[in-house]
């Protein structure tokens, strides 16, 4: 994983980490990027190796397409924040 191009923020005690990328058809950025903006979200105990994620990990998958970067990224964290409330309301219920 290369943590450069990873965004991470502590949430609830775990580290919710949030890669953007855009979309290519055939190896090539669609024109302006319109409509072509994915995430993908791990989530790991604080300080913990997130390469090890398992089955704490989600991405935009099949869904429509993010119209630009920031809107991805939003929607990247919320799918984060959501999956930490799942796995801390389960530690704790």
């Amino acid at each position: 994983m290369n943590n450069s191009d990873w965004r991470v923020e502590a949430y609830r005690g775990m580290d919710v980490y949030v890669l953007v990328s855009e979309q290519q058809e055939d190896g090539v950025a669609a024109l302006g990027g319109v409509g072509k903006w994915r995430y993908e979200v791990r989530v790991a105990q604080e300080g913990a190796d997130p390469s090890d994620a398992g089955d704490t990990e989600r991405s935009s998958g099949q869904g429509a397409p993010y119209a630009t970067r920031h809107a991805a990224e939003e929607a990247a964290f919320i799918a984060g924040y959501r999956l930490v409330d799942q796995l801390v309301g389960r530690a704790e219920g």
